[in-house]
């Protein structure tokens, strides 16, 4: 056939193509032709619909001459309303949806292309095409212009032809799996989201993939996945189906994702399957208590309310963000993973509901040779279906796998449903063998693994450390999430006693909320030069201005500090910050750069297993800080056995967890002269 003599197949792609026959299509072909400004899932439905393989170049013109006629571009609005009404109708190419006013006894559809949100459908259309209710669909649409029977809507949505598939055959797709191997058919479900199975060869990748398309098959899927730009975070859900809503940065209200309530009109979260929030760092949030709040109700039971309206719904959420690597890791910089999040997120209620936390950072960046060339299901077909699969749950299959002892009630749903999702992509007849039943849930696990990773950083005095696994299972890729250089570094600096090394703790932030915990790690030295303090490493303002406070605080009271005054001429302190994670609190670190300036002064070495908090006032007074228990956690996960911290504190060293004080000695101190005798050698 002309077709595949252009487009030539490979064995697989032969057999899915004798198998499935017009449910699947050429990927490459899809690609080749893609037309201007229809979304994959309609183009393949064009072609799947009226190319054959005989006359496949001429079938293509004529479908791109029909949408050049038809898709009219948004700058010639006018033209065509003009034409609208000197003719009295227009048959134009359209995503339209529709909706149900049952006060006013009407149905209206929404028209982008003439900008009407009030065209009037007939009862007749709505029952033909459900799917204008559903969502919307693209397709061919006749536009009445008859002013005569509503002067206030005058245009009528007089006929419409769908381009996407009715209800398609879920039980034949099932039965379907059975023919094919579950190499074969993970191959094909991959470049039916239209990426090339070849370009994604093993196993971890593609199950990263496959993770992404679980909130479209699975109900009240909440996901977040971080990593670097251009790894595809989103491109599969947008490009799946018309059920996938994106917000793509910007502000979002409780009226467009909830319920409007002037108009009583449902919002995203009560019309569509998924609703995926794109460069979510960019995104603000009206009503900001409202939203949060609502979404966080939402994400536990699946309802949300406003006034005294409620709905149900089972819409995913999307969370999906850039974050920077180092190398084939996340930076060094990050305290946690969650720091990219807008800050409103940034709240462990909020991300104890996130089912999973996907590592962008390990997804290749998407190449033009990393998309689908082979065959593969119709894009539309396969979305619909996806959507339909819904319907099942293999929840109680997910149970059949033990688990480790300790886990709480989020994180067994978060299993289920993960792996339930999973289980759907890989095996929708329900007949996985052990292994690959056990490798599915060990997988889910992971992705919950890594929210609790992060949940333990944003409030160590909560969330304790636990492994979510297969009883079988000692650990996963879940538990290396940072560099290792820069962990060893952290946890083998001040082992022995050494002139000027300080270990600092400080509370990280993001929009002016605390975030979790970090070390900081000092090295201060006194060099011939002049008398001032240099600051070298990775620092913002704060902590440079922290470092010059201390500075002249301890030249100020060198004699009670036991620093030499031949050593205040003549002497340039430079003081390098080797580890350190932005945005910090500066004051709180100052404690720990008097330390270091005076070891470096006085030559003193610092006693191991030392780390401070503390904020110095003008007279050497140590005043109270914030995030004590975050920054006591961070100590102990960086080997220091000995916190010095503000006796102001004394009340959140009392609230301290046990775990924490188990492994840690903490000193209170009143004034800096008392944490240099404790921390100082001779």
């Amino acid at each position: 056939m002309a077709l595949f003599d252009d487009h030539p197949l490979t064995e697989s792609d032969r057999k899915a193509h004798a198998v499935l026959g017009e449910h699947v299509v050429v990927k490459s072909l899809a690609q080749e032709a893609a037309f201007h400004r229809l979304p994959r899932y309609v183009s393949e439905y064009l072609i799947a619909k009226y190319v054959k393989p005989e006359t496949w170049k001429d079938d293509l013109a004529k479908i791109r001459t029909r949408i050049k006629d038809l898709l009219p571009d948004l700058e010639h609005r006018e033209l065509l309303k003009e034409k609208l009404l000197s003719r009295g109708e227009v048959t134009l190419i359209d995503s339209i949806e529709a909706r149900v006013d049952l006060k006013g006894g009407q149905r209206w559809a929404r028209v982008p292309a003439l900008n009407d949100s009030k065209v009037r459908v007939p009862a007749a259309v709505t029952e033909a095409n459900p799917g204008l209710l559903l969502g919307g669909l693209w397709g061919t649409a006749k536009v009445r212009y008859a002013p005569e029977e509503n002067a206030d809507a005058p245009n009528e949505l007089a006929a419409f032809t769908p381009f996407q598939v009715g209800p398609p055959d879920v039980a034949a797709f099932k039965s379907a799996r059975g023919k094919f191997t579950t190499d074969e058919w993970a191959a094909l479900v991959l470049q039916s989201a239209g990426y090339s199975a070849a370009a994604f060869p093993d196993r971890r990748t593609r199950m990263l993939l496959f993770a992404r398309m679980v909130p479209l098959v699975e109900r009240n899927v909440n996901l977040i996945e971080l990593g670097p730009r251009q790894t595809g975070k989103t491109f599969l859900l947008r490009n799946l189906s018309p059920r996938v809503f994106t917000v793509s940065g910007g502000k979002t209200t409780p009226a467009n994702l909830f319920v409007n309530l002037a108009t009583k009109q449902v919002g995203i979260l009560g019309t569509r399957k998924v609703v995926v929030f794109d460069e979510i760092a960019h995104t603000t949030f009206g009503d900001e208590d409202e939203t949060i709040s609502t979404l966080k109700d939402y994400m536990e039971s699946g309802q949300f309310s406003r006034g005294s309206l409620a709905f149900a719904a089972d819409c995913g959420l999307v969370f999906a963000g850039n974050l920077d690597v180092d190398g084939t890791r996340p930076h060094p910089r990050y305290a946690h993973l969650l720091e990219p999040l807008p800050r409103e997120l940034i709240d462990s209620a909020f991300q104890d509901r996130v089912h999973g936390y996907i590592p962008g950072w390990e997804v290749p960046k998407i190449s033009p040779g990393s998309l689908a060339t082979g065959v593969g299901f119709v894009t539309d077909y396969f979305g619909e279906v996806l959507v339909r699969l819904r319907e099942d749950s293999f929840a109680d299959r997910i149970r059949e796998v033990p688990l480790h002892a300790g886990l709480t009630r989020r994180d067994q749903t978060a299993v289920e449903r993960l792996g339930s999702g999973l289980m759907k992509l890989l095996h929708p007849d329900g007949r996985p063998t052990p292994e690959e039943l056990t490798a599915i849930v060990s997988f889910a696990c992971e992705l919950r693994q890594r929210v609790h990773h992060q949940l333990c950083a944003l409030a160590p005095g909560e969330f304790k450390p636990r492994l979510i696994a297969p009883a079988s299972v000692t650990s996963h890729e879940a538990a290396d999430l940072r560099p290792r250089e820069i962990e060893v570094a952290a946890s083998t600096a001040n082992t022995t006693p050494t002139v000027g090394a300080v270990t600092g703790l400080a509370v990280l932030s993001s929009g002016g909320r605390e975030v979790g915990g970090d070390v900081i790690l000092i090295q201060v030295s006194a060099i011939n030069g002049p008398a001032k303090v240099e600051v070298t490493g990775s620092h913002g303002p704060e902590l440079r201005d922290s470092v010059r406070a201390v500075y002249n605080l301890v030249r100020a009271n060198f004699r009670e500090f036991g620093v030499p005054e031949t050593r205040l001429s003549g002497q340039t302190v430079a003081v390098h910050l080797v580890k350190i994670a932005e945005p910090k609190e500066g004051p709180s670190a100052g404690l720990a750069f008097a330390v270091g300036i005076v070891s470096a002064l006085a030559n003193r070495p610092v006693n191991p297993g030392f780390a401070f908090t503390g904020e110095v006032a003008l007279h050497g007074e140590v005043g109270a800080v914030g995030g004590l228990a975050q920054k006591v956690a961070a100590a102990v996960r960086a080997g220091r056995t000995h916190v010095v911290v503000p006796a102001a504190n004394a009340k959140d060293v009392a609230a301290l967890p046990g775990d924490l004080t188990a492994k840690v000695q903490i000193h209170a101190v009143s004034t800096a002269a008392e944490a240099f005798a404790l921390a100082l050698g001779p």
